[in-house]
């Protein structure tokens, strides 16, 4: 398979389709909303955190799309977060993370009231430091398998196909997509001593989730991204949120326990 590394992950796609497109796709992405580089057009806005900004056409999309997810989850996957991640330790790409000696603290996550975007001008009326992890990776792997027109593309285990394939699951075994997106949520995969990505707006701290893992099925990769992200915030309601979305999710357990919500037996049925 053709494998390449873009946003702190593995990107594959089949053997024998020409990756160059895609992999330009992912390092320009990378290059503009990264929080860890500093000429990123993201540290350039999260430079002047408050008030109002001119943003990229792009930028102003992949916001709008951030947003929008954030009022579909009731706030929990939110672009408002960069605050609370640099408190929680991730200050820098996580390969560079000494994660035994990282320091982890709660942190302010903004409302959603103070971010507010007219255009392709942005208006902060506090201080919000974006991080649009929670919709730019997803939103990618849709894009790149959009470009190649048909087949499928991967990044860090999150898939967006347009034929049937057949996927691992984290803790073993199996499910086969048809076409659409699958996503994986997890604390074990970007964790540090005291503390991991996901942070939970409520507290301004990593969640304290019973789930390990969480694996939501959609029509698209952004879709489930942001839905698996919520359901495993969400804690023991996560299952039934997803039901009452028609989203089939998947839950492991810190012990690796499984849970299929309704929607996930029934489709696996």
């Amino acid at each position: 398979m053709n494998a390449f590394r873009s946003m702190g992950c593995e990107i594959v796609l089949p053997d024998g389709v020409p990756d160059a497109g895609v992999r330009a796709l992912f390092d320009e992405r990378d290059r503009r909303f990264s929080r860890f580089l500093p000429s990123s057009e993201l540290s350039r806005v999260n430079a002047a955190p408050r008030g109002l900004t001119s943003l990229s056409e792009e930028f102003a999309s992949m916001l709008r799309l951030a947003l929008g997810a954030a009022r579909a989850t009731g706030g929990l996957v939110t672009p408002a977060a960069g605050a609370a991640l640099v408190a929680a330790g991730y200050d820098r790409d996580f390969d560079g993370l000494p994660t035994s000696e990282v320091a982890v603290g709660p942190g302010r996550v903004a409302p959603l009231g103070a971010v507010t975007l007219f255009g392709r001008f942005l208006l902060r009326t506090e201080e919000v430091i974006l991080d649009l992890n929670g919709v730019v990776k997803g939103k990618t792997v849709d894009d790149a398998v959009a470009l190649l027109g048909t087949g499928w593309v991967a990044a860090g285990g999150d898939i967006a196909t347009t034929v049937r394939l057949v996927v691992g699951l984290p803790g073993g075994g199996t499910v086969t997509l048809d076409r659409g997106g699958l996503a994986t949520s997890s604390i074990a995969k970007r964790a540090w001593k005291g503390g991991h990505h996901l942070i939970d707006p409520a507290t301004g701290g990593p969640s304290t989730t019973p789930w390990r893992d969480v694996t939501v099925a959609a029509s698209s990769c952004a879709t489930a991204d942001v839905a698996a992200k919520a359901a495993l915030l969400l804690g023991p309601a996560g299952p039934s949120w997803l039901d009452r979305r028609g989203l089939p999710g998947r839950f492991v357990s810190s012990t690796g326990g499984i849970t299929l919500n309704q929607t996930w037996q029934q489709l696996a049925g």
